[in-house]
């Protein structure tokens, strides 16, 4: 037995450095591939993205602005007769309207506080809405899936604001007077990938009355909302040729 040679199976020697090798070279891809995702994503998605981004923002604002404005108006109402005042001659005829400035001013002012304190509820509260990422493709099968990206909105300066009225005419020397609030807003509009900045202008009415008399052409409102606009001699609004 002595004499006889006895084999043994060499042991294979694992080289240490494989596997870290292997580890390294699959975290420089992926490292690679995600790099390559986030430039693809910010080149073909990212103005698609800021377009349903604004609108969203936009809507959100508006909903905001809407509540505000609604809500000092169901708490204190807006009585037409204290904001304008509409001059007549010994006739009865109706000559000129004008705001009542003391009445303006302070639903303007009143309107501007709520209107800036109920977006900076949005700020402070940080209210996120999401868009989900497969709607940037346009591809309806896809409309629906994730990622959902956040979109945040941030007011830039002061909230605009001002009053509006507008003529139509009802009837037979009958004129429908609405008076408007218009709320402009400028937002600084933020995704993951992009900020944009947007104007948002909403219109809405706060009270309105119907004025009987004979109204001077030029009282009426012409495309631009500008009442001082005079009208040609027997053209009457809404009239067809």
């Amino acid at each position: 037995m002595s004499g006889l040679a006895v084999f043994r199976p060499r042991r294979r020697w694992r080289n240490p450095l494989s596997r870290t090798r292997a580890f390294l070279i699959a975290l420089v891809i992926f490292f690679v591939l995600t790099i390559q995702t986030l430039v693809f994503l910010q080149n073909r998605l990212e103005p698609t993205l800021i377009i349903l981004a604004t609108k969203k923002a936009e809507q959100l604002a508006k909903e905001a602005i809407t509540d505000a404005v609604t809500k000092r108006i169901s708490q204190q109402g807006v009585d037409f007769n204290q904001i304008v005042k509409i001059e007549k001659n010994n006739k009865g005829q109706i000559q000129a309207y004008q705001f009542n400035f003391k009445e303006y001013a302070r639903i303007v002012g009143e309107t501007t506080a709520r209107v800036q304190n109920k977006l900076q509820e949005f700020e402070q509260e940080k209210v996120d809405r999401t868009i989900p990422l497969g709607l940037a493709t346009g591809n309806s099968f896809l409309a629906s899936m994730g990622p959902n990206l956040p979109v945040t909105f941030v007011p830039i300066g002061s909230v605009k604001t001002k009053l509006e009225t507008e003529l139509k005419e009802a009837g037979i020397n009958m004129v429908l007077a609405t008076v408007y609030i218009f709320v402009e807003v400028d937002l600084r509009i933020v995704i993951p990938f992009a900020t944009e900045e947007q104007t948002v202008t909403t219109k809405i009415p706060i009270t309105h009355s119907l004025i009987i008399g004979d109204v001077p052409t030029y009282l009426y409102n012409n495309s631009e909302g500008k009442p001082d606009v005079p009208r040609i001699p027997g053209d009457t609004p809404n009239s067809t040729p």
